[in-house]
């Protein structure tokens, strides 16, 4: 009779474990395939946020200024934003995050652009320069400028 209570206690502390060591690698692995797509996230919203800033600072008219503060990484990689071509009315962000290049559009108003400081060649470097961004519209242009 001990042995068969021995026995059966064993064989249950055995299902139990392999219970919960699947339920743990299933956890791990769900968690790990989310962390990308949380990232993910976070690099469009921050791409988002600097299309705004233009939307805003262009739909502000004349003498509206506005300093916009901007990360200048996202999870710890520098990013990149991209002016298209005067017409083009977009702007691009790419990310090189850990898990791939990410590149995204964004539509921005049609206006006359023009840019100075650390922006060269219609091009800001996150971590180059300064994290804030001066946004200056004199009602015919907005300038983009970062000290």
């Amino acid at each position: 009779m001990r042995g068969q209570v021995s026995t059966e206690f064993f064989l249950y502390v055995t299902v139990f474990m392999f219970v919960v060591i699947a339920a743990f690698l299933l956890v791990n692995y769900l968690q790990s395939t989310e962390i990308p797509v949380q990232q993910n996230r976070m690099a469009k919203i921050a791409g988002e946020e600097f299309a705004n800033a233009v939307t805003l600072a262009v739909k502000g008219g004349i003498g509206f200024t506005y300093n916009y503060s901007f990360p200048r990484t996202i999870m710890g990689v520098p990013y990149v934003i991209n002016f298209e071509p005067q017409g083009a009315n977009a702007m691009i962000m790419e990310w090189p995050g850990p898990y791939g290049n990410f590149s995204y559009s964004y539509t921005i108003p049609a206006y006359d652009y023009r840019y100075d400081g650390c922006v060269f060649d219609r091009k800001l470097v996150s971590n180059e320069c300064s994290s804030v961004i001066t946004l200056s519209n004199d009602g015919d242009r907005l300038t983009i400028s970062q000290d």
